[in-house]
């Protein structure tokens, strides 16, 4: 989970003890180059030539500090042009062949440039890979801490509470008492979902084993249909097998559906899906609610975000449902659903161990 965004990937710069190498080598070719350009007279620009492809190929490889590339650089272009005056003046080079000592020194400086563009561009995104980790750290531990941190004054207001409401008969204190103990519930819920969300983000949070997600799905539905009341429909092959953390499974497929039976009532469908989408497979909860629009498609997996629809809850179910995604690998969605409202879930890979039934692949918008 920490690691860099591929965004953010660069490569590794090559050891000192190589760079040297490649110095010293490059000039003990250019030498050679800048003899043969000498002796072979008529045959002067094919080691000329040889000479700047030369210095392209080791300055893409090693690009030096500008004092040294001009140096280098310098060195090559007064070299080969006094080489190149000489035969001329000796009637062994054709005039228009001069106009290749301000031609090739023109186009390397061209690529120098851009190669120093490009190792400004490289600095950047390294740092920007470390703000982001930094960031990402920052996050994880605050979840963390403030979780932790609230969860002693939670259970210490909670005592209280209790003992006022069973010290009084006044019917009033104790629907007030009634309606604090709901509201510090309420906390004590969004401070163990940001937990676990932030659990979510260290990297061996996961302990994936070969599950049937399926029959993981089938279970979800059967207990949720006779304990809330909405028409209910499953979809779900028969067995499917993925690498995953059953646990924390469980868990998402629970918030997908808290989160279609907050948003609809006794007369609308839910249905469960469980199904082979490309290369992937597609878990998720279908609703015939009102839908989401398309302004909040990309807020529904932020943190403490709440349709106009959904009063209640925490507003951390659907981050959560982001978060084991992307430790899984997969990527959250939602799509409008053709029951009428919204179709929300995630993509997992499939595992290479589980076998994919022959089911039709639809998009999670036909759900």
């Amino acid at each position: 989970m920490w690691a860099t965004p591929s965004l953010f990937e660069v490569t590794e710069p090559p050891s000192r003890h190589v760079r040297s190498a490649v110095d010293v080598a490059f000039a003990a070719w250019a030498v050679l180059l800048l003899y043969a350009t000498f002796v072979m007279r008529g045959y002067e620009t094919v080691p000329y030539h040889l000479l700047f492809v030369s210095f392209a190929a080791v300055y893409g490889f090693r690009v030096w500090s500008l004092p040294v590339t001009a140096a280098v650089l310098g060195a090559i272009v007064v070299s080969t042009g006094v080489v190149f005056y000489a035969h001329w003046l000796e009637d062994e080079l054709p005039g228009d062949e001069m106009f290749e000592i301000f031609l090739m020194p023109l186009i390397l400086g061209a690529m120098v440039w851009h190669a120093r563009r490009r190792v400004v561009a490289q600095r950047q995104v390294e740092q920007l890979a470390g703000q982001e980790r930094d960031r990402r750290l920052h996050e994880h531990e605050l979840a963390r801490d403030t979780s932790h941190a609230l969860r002693t004054p939670l259970t210490i207001a909670r005592g209280h509470i209790e003992l006022i409401r069973e010290s009084t008969d006044d019917e009033l204190v104790r629907r007030d008492a009634d309606v604090a103990l709901e509201e510090l519930d309420r906390i004590g819920r969004m401070a163990s979902r940001l937990l676990a969300i932030a659990e979510l983000e260290r990297p061996d949070a996961l302990t994936p084993r070969a599950v049937d997600v399926a029959g993981l799905v089938r279970d979800v539905h059967d207990r949720w249909s006779v304990s809330v009341n909405r028409r209910w429909s499953l979809e779900a092959p028969e067995s499917l097998t993925l690498h995953v953390d059953e646990d924390v499974l469980r868990i998402v497929l629970d918030a997908l559906v808290e989160n279609a039976v907050a948003v609809t009532g006794p007369e609308d469908e839910v249905r469960v899906v469980c199904r082979p989408f490309r290369e992937a497979v597609l878990l998720g909860v279908a609703d015939s609610g009102p839908g989401i629009s398309p302004g909040d498609s990309a807020l529904v997996f932020q943190r403490f975000w709440r349709s106009a629809e959904k009063r209640e809850g925490t507003g951390l179910g659907l981050s959560y449902v982001r978060a084991a995604a992307e430790a899984h690998g997969g990527t959250a969605l939602v799509a409008r659903s053709s029951l009428g409202g919204a179709m929300v879930g995630c993509r997992l890979p499939l595992s290479a161990d589980g076998p994919m039934p022959a089911t039709d692949v639809r998009t999670g918008a036909n759900a």
